[in-house]
């Protein structure tokens, strides 16, 4: 916090000397005429805030009757207009939007007295003639009256046509603005303005600093596609959220919400036929008003006006109610439920030999051929391994494994279909979720020209979670806790400098601190590598910079497969991230032409850890582990290791961001009907880089000198596979950055060119239907989890070896301390440095339609390029070690880059697709009824679906195109909210029956989407030392004439391809289970006076309870290459591993005075 106080500081120090102003302001626009049509100029026009009941903006007209209010909050406004000569005209309750331009159209002025004043009553305008920028509103009844399952406001956004998610269940969660795609574009593209402050952390960009309560958020809005050159940062969406403000009269709410397992519906994957645990509470209230200063604000000049909101959530929610855990026979050392049997008896062998698949070998007996297929060995009798042959630490491992006995009822499990060595038991994995949130927003109306405000949200929130926080064990061991303290801070200021130039400003000033660690109480003998019975040493028990680096004496991190992954994140990380933001407009209307220009700074301080390793085995089966067994699990009790890693030390690094973006753009009212948008913004865009006593390392392949190139040992002993002592540079090839060539943040960073431009074209001129289009090129800022970093946890400051193929006695300081290196994986960069970049572009009409309804329909593409993906470049060519296997079966004497083994590169080749027809039918202005219908028909192409895949072979791109993993074909949303007549006065009117029959209301979010792609995977051996291989596709049906939870597709059609090879399969080759979900809420107002009105909630989540397959098991395992999948080997393929939520109820109730 010491560092963000500093920075909150400097912030504050900047308010005050700031002169200039911006903010994510809106506008309103029209023209005056007299009863012929004359354009009337000099008249003067006033914005009036209904709500504060005071004239926040005042213009003049022009020679052409064209008038603009500027520099307007959201908010219900009336305009008036007067002039000597002219009654005075009025046109009231405008609902004004985030970044809106409210066209008016022709106001009359009619002749008369200025005393006299005409009220004009029309329909309130929707369609969209004064700009180009495509964007759709979440309105405050929206915001207020549909039910969210976990109350998120980022929700809301799955009800807008283009936007897919895959989020249909109980939403608790730290701030996310990932897990939905816009307009095809990856989900950390997505930008998120909390009062035109940003409000995205800047490391993963997939959280907001902090979340706003649902019942502080005035209104959002989504900016979709091709806005104007005003805003960047980001080339997805851009949702703008405000927060509500006091007005000039003493408002309040007071709300409770309240979840229980025991409402909802049984799990429809349950084994016991129980409901979920589920306790959630969320309380809060707020107060909003007018504030009394002496020469300030008065009763009769309120000028300063405050709101304030607190709320508190407290839940313990369910995260899984089933885990697949290994049979009790398995950790006897009874590996018999291993092996295979064809339907008629006989046993699946492995090809050429009469060996059952899955039998346990004996360790250094295994017979390979060139492929690594099994074609010999000594199996242990009826694949039982003795506990006599059993290393000394088995136990250790054994009594983390048996901790989940004691806690399920095996008498309930069930076997795992396919897989008998596996049991599905009941198991509520309950995480815990806590947070509270002050907001308060202080507005200052100082005078027609002049206005304020301030607004602070501080977050407390903490989760824990019994599998663990970033990583996930196969079942609770070591519960872990994250503590994620939010704090922002924003300051707008809006200033009419004459009638053509207003400046506006926003200041903001962020923070988001993170810990993450073990729960306080927990038993220390759950994790205590001596209290649980581990001898095994470490390579380092002291880091090299001091400090231990397993500072709980945790036992070490080990995996042996199926239900056997125990490796938490590593405890004790925290990172902290301050961000200032300023951003400066300055717009001149000049007749025809609005001229708006300004400039957006950014400085960001992040200081954290990359996650090191405290110990981590893996006993999975690999052709490099000379003692293997063919099983894990097996490899585990007898010490077998395939690879061991632990870094040799903890290393918190201090990161640096600046960017700075400029921008000009024109919108030029050509005529009446035809307004141009067009502008130029400038971004420089990072990159992030590190200072202080710890710099990042990047491996430079140009860099890389052959002949330095270190020996590997391929001999036999616990030495094997490391760098041979006195030959080559351990570290050939690595650069720090700012060094060498290398610039900070290993990324070659320049300015670059956006150009924007847009129309929107009023056919008719009566502002009912508009023709609009728009173009633009957007770039995303580097992401700091992608590029920065893990750059700390490279050689040769960090140093992180790994051995192989050993045995866990042997473990030892003395193995590294004498000199002795191991080959490490590390990271390299495309320093040329291109940002991502989008080109967008869409056409659509908007229409006016009877009933308050509108229609807004567009075609959208864009094409993404530049993207960010990852490569491992220290791999080989297909069927290399096929062909000529490694010496000593030692993959790293063969890779191209010597003494390295992964060296995954970050790199901006990839591209995306996206071509969509979206409507959205809306009602938004009704007196009882308001509603939304979306939807689109889309397709989303890609390389990759976010920054951190790395792709299947390295020297092929090409290969990972197709459908994206988000893709959905068809999405249609509707929303709505309905008032129900007060029955009570027109059928009883009497007390009881006013109290009982009347304020009912009903709505509710129903979706029917289609299902999104699915990539059929399988085992196999591409001989490259890596990289993933799909199944090959041998014909017959690819579905089942009826899907069901056995078999959503047909596994019998698909095979493992042939050594040497990555399969044909296209990705995205099928389709999952899509979206049929039904969110309905009754909700009862009672009147209790004219100040008080108490609000029941009834909200139900999937209200019909209908069964919804979510999760498809898409990857096959086949033990001989070009063999097809049979019933035998099958296991859980095509089959149904996870279910969206039953029916879940929510009860609230609000007081609002």
């Amino acid at each position: 916090m010491g560092r963000f106080r500093r920075i909150f500081a400097a912030g504050a120090a900047t308010w005050l000397v700031a002169a200039t102003a911006w903010a994510q302001s809106a506008q309103i626009q029209g023209r005056l005429v007299d009863a012929q049509g004359g354009a009337i100029p000099g008249a003067q026009v006033s914005a009036i805030d209904e709500d504060k009941g005071l004239v926040t903006r005042e213009t003049t007209s022009d020679a052409s009757g064209f008038f603009q209010l500027v520099a307007l909050l959201r908010g219900r406004y009336t305009v008036r207009a007067e002039l000597s000569g002219f009654k005075t005209v009025e046109r009231g309750e405008l609902v004004l939007d985030p970044n809106q331009v409210l066209e008016l159209g022709d106001l009359t002025l009619e002749v008369g007295a200025v005393t006299e004043t005409v009220e004009v009553q029309v329909q309130m305008p929707v369609v969209e003639t004064g700009t180009s920028q495509k964007s759709y509103t979440i309105s405050d009844t929206q915001v207020r009256e549909l039910s969210l399952n976990g109350r998120d406001f980022t929700s809301l956004l799955k009800t807008l046509p283009g936007v897919a998610t895959n989020e249909t269940g109980f939403l608790l969660r730290f701030n996310a603005t990932t897990g939905f795609n816009v307009n095809g574009l990856r989900d950390s593209m997505n930008n998120v303005m909390l009062d035109g402050t940003p409000n995205t952390d800047t490391g993963a960009n997939d959280g907001q600093y902090t979340q706003l309560s649902l019942d502080a958020v005035g209104e959002f809005k989504l900016q979709s596609s091709s806005y104007n050159a005003e805003f960047g940062r980001n080339p997805g969406a851009l949702i703008t959220a405000t927060t509500r403000s006091g007005g000039q009269q003493f408002r309040g709410t007071l709300y409770g919400f309240r979840r229980d397992g025991k409402w909802d519906a049984v799990p429809h994957d349950s084994l016991t036929g129980e409901r979920v645990p589920l306790d959630y509470n969320q309380a809060g209230g707020n107060f909003g008003g007018w504030v009394p200063i002496p020469g300030i604000s008065s009763a009769s000049n309120k000028k300063l006006f405050f709101f304030f909101n607190h709320e508190s959530t407290r839940a313990d929610r369910p995260a899984e109610s089933i885990l697949e855990v290994l049979h009790p026979d398995l950790l006897n050392g009874d590996f018999g439920r291993l092996l295979r049997f064809n339907d008629d008896g006989t046993p699946v062998t492995f090809e050429g030999t009469n060996l059952n698949v899955g039998t346990v070998f004996k360790p250094g007996t295994i017979v390979r051929d060139s492929a690594n297929a099994i074609i010999g060995g000594e199996p242990y009798p009826n694949n039982i391994i003795p506990t006599s042959e059993w290393n000394g630490n088995a136990q250790g491992f054994l009594n983390v494994l048996n901790q989940i006995y004691g806690q399920v009822d095996i008498s309930s499990a069930e076997a795992v279909p396919g897989t008998p060595q596996l049991l599905r038991v009941p198991f509520d994995v309950v995480n815990e979720f806590s947070k509270d949130q002050e907001v308060l927003r202080v507005d200052y109306q100082a005078s027609a020209s002049t206005s304020m405000f301030f607004r602070m949200v501080l977050d407390s929130q903490r989760e824990g979670q019994p599998r663990g926080i970033f990583s996930t064990q196969t079942f609770p061991v070591i519960p872990m806790f994250r503590e994620k303290p939010g704090q922002s801070y924003s300051f707008n200021l809006y200033n009419v400098v004459s009638p053509s130039v207003t400046n506006e400003l926003i200041i903001g000033v962020t923070n988001l601190d993170q810990v993450v660690d073990k729960f306080e109480d927990l038993p220390t003998d759950r994790y205590d590598r001596d209290l649980l019975g581990f001898t095994m040493g470490d390579l380092y028990p002291v880091g090299a910079h001091g400090g231990p680096v397993n500072p709980y004496n945790k036992f070490p991190n080990f995996n042996c497969g199926e239900s056997c992954a125990f490796s938490p994140f590593p405890l004790t990380w925290r990172s902290e991230a301050p961000e200032i933001a300023i951003t400066d407009n300055v717009t001149w209307q000049r007749g025809e032409h609005t001229y708006k220009t300004g400039i957006f700074f950014n400085m960001a301080f992040k200081a954290q850890q990359p996650s090191w390793t405290m110990g981590n085995l893996d006993f999975n089966p690999n052709e490099q582990n000379i003692n293997e067994t063919n099983y894990g699990l097996a490899n585990l009790l007898l010490g077998n290791y395939t690879t061991y890693q632990q870094s040799d030390g903890i290393y918190y690094g201090d990161f640096r961001y600046i960017g700075a973006e400029g921008y000009v753009q024109d919108t030029w009212r050509v005529n009446p009907r035809l307004t141009l948008d067009y502008g130029l913004r400038l971004s420089y865009l990072g990159p992030t880089y590190s200072t202080g006593q710890f710099l990042q390392n990047y491996f430079v392949p140009e860099a890389y000198d052959a002949s330095q190139a270190v020996d590997i040992f391929t001999g036999a002993g616990v030495l094997r596979g490391s760098v041979i002592p006195g030959t080559g540079n351990p570290f050939n090839g690595m650069v720090e950055e700012g060094s060498s060539g290398l610039p900070k943040g290993g990324i070659e960073n320049t300015v670059d060119f956006a150009p924007r431009a847009g129309l929107s074209w009023d056919v008719k001129g009566d502002g009912q239907t508009a023709v609009r289009a728009g173009v633009g090129i957007f770039y995303e800022r580097f992401r700091q989890n992608t590029l920065n970093f893990d750059g700390l946890g490279s050689p040769p400051l960090s140093y992180t070896p790994r051995l192989f193929g050993g045995n866990v006695d042997d473990i030892a300081p003395e193995l590294v301390s004498a000199g002795v290196r191991f080959p490490v994986g590390t990271v390299g960069v495309a320093r040329e440095g291109h940002p991502p970049r989008v080109y967008s572009w869409y056409a659509g009409v908007q229409h006016q339609l009877p009933w308050n309804f509108a229609i807004d329909a567009s075609y959208i593409g864009n094409r993404g390029t530049n993207l960010a993906y990852q490569r491992n470049i220290n791999q080989l060519p297909l069927g290399s070690t096929i062909a000529n296997p490694p010496p000593g079966g030692v993959n790293d004497a063969v890779r191209p880059f010597l003494g390295y083994t992964n060296v995954t590169s970050v790199e901006f080749g990839a591209e995306s697709d996206y071509h969509g027809l979206q409507a959205r039918l809306t009602r938004r202005f009704g007196d009882r009824f308001t509603a939304n219908v979306g939807y689109t028909l889309s397709r989303a192409q890609s390389h990759v679906d976010a920054d951190g895949t790395t792709i299947d072979y390295f020297l092929d791109l090409e290969r990972q195109w197709g459908l994206a993993g988000f893709d959905r074909l068809q999405m249609l949303t509707l929303d709505y909210v309905y008032e129900l007549p007060d029955i009570g006065t027109l059928w009883v009117d009497n007390a009881i029956g006013r109290v009982l029959l009347n304020g009912w209301q009903i709505s509710g979010v129903s979706r029917f989407w289609s299902g999104t792609p699915l990539t059929i995977t399988s085992n196999g051996n591409p001989g490259t030392t890596g990289g993933g291989v799909r199944a090959e596709h041998l014909g017959g049906d690819l579905y089942p004439a009826e899907k069901t939870r056995d078999t959503w597709f047909n596994p019998l059609a698909f095979g493992r391809p042939a050594d040497g090879t990555l399969g044909t399969t296209p990705k995205g080759f099928l389709r999952g289970p899509g979206i049929n979900q039904w969110d309905i809420s009754l909700f009862k107002n009672t009147r209790v006076n004219d100040r008080v009105t108490i609000q029941f909630r009834l909200e139900t989540f999937n209200a019909f309870n209908q069964v919804q397959f979510d999760g498809i098991e898409t990857g096959i395992d086949v033990p001989n290459a070009g063999q097809a999948v049979t019933g035998a080997t099958r296991e859980d393929t095509g089959r149904v591993t996870t279910f969206r939520a039953p029916r879940q109820i929510q009860a609230g109730l609000k007081i609002y005075f």
